[in-house]
């Protein structure tokens, strides 16, 4: 082997052995982004959004603190608009983030940096949901509000995050002139 390439090797074997292949199995597990859907506000409408937007994802130079999708109910994954998320951190700080018409919502590290753990309620209109228990410390609500069934404790699972906890009148419909066809979110 000559000089330049043990170099060259030396360099690739540092670079690879900087990878998180844990992060890099979880992004990938994803799958791939929805064709006709950008990278932005409205993509991956129910995915952890953390995995990618924290230090070390692809996203890291956009980082959330928290961020996730509040779908109607169960039978419709129709993502909600704006739907208020009232966040409340173990030090007595609130910060209120709003969804967009696909049901997405993020804070950003400008915005408010929690300490964990985080008492969550989530509203629109006179319907009021409080979380049951506290976000730990998982800055993206699909980390456990997931429909995935290939996780390591299924018992785990609690689904997504609705608004309504089963088909009732008056529960939204999606917004017309969205980007992304909200009743389908992740596709125009």
């Amino acid at each position: 082997m000559t000089r330049a390439s043990m170099v060259l090797a030396g360099i690739a074997l540092t670079f690879l052995s900087c990878a998180d292949p844990v992060l890099s199995d979880a992004i990938s597990a994803q799958g791939a982004e929805t064709s006709g859907v950008d990278k932005g506000e409205f993509h991956r409408a129910g995915q952890p959004c953390g995995l990618c937007h924290q230090e070390g994802g692809p996203a890291s130079g956009s980082p959330f603190t928290v961020a996730g999708t509040v779908f109607a109910q169960p039978l419709r994954q129709v993502g909600v608009e704006g739907a208020e998320i009232r966040m409340t951190d173990a030090e007595g700080t609130t910060h209120i983030a709003k969804t967009n018409c696909v049901g997405n919502f993020k804070v950003t590290p400008a915005e408010w940096v929690p300490k964990f753990p985080i008492l969550v309620e989530i509203g629109k209109g006179n319907v009021r949901r409080t979380m049951r228990s506290t976000i730990g410390r998982d800055a993206s609500c699909a980390g456990c509000h997931s429909t995935t069934l290939e996780i390591a404790d299924p018992l785990s699972q609690v689904g997504h995050i609705y608004l309504f906890a089963t088909d009732e009148p008056g529960s939204p419909e999606g917004t017309a002139d969205c980007a992304v066809d909200p009743k389908r979110p992740g596709t125009k």
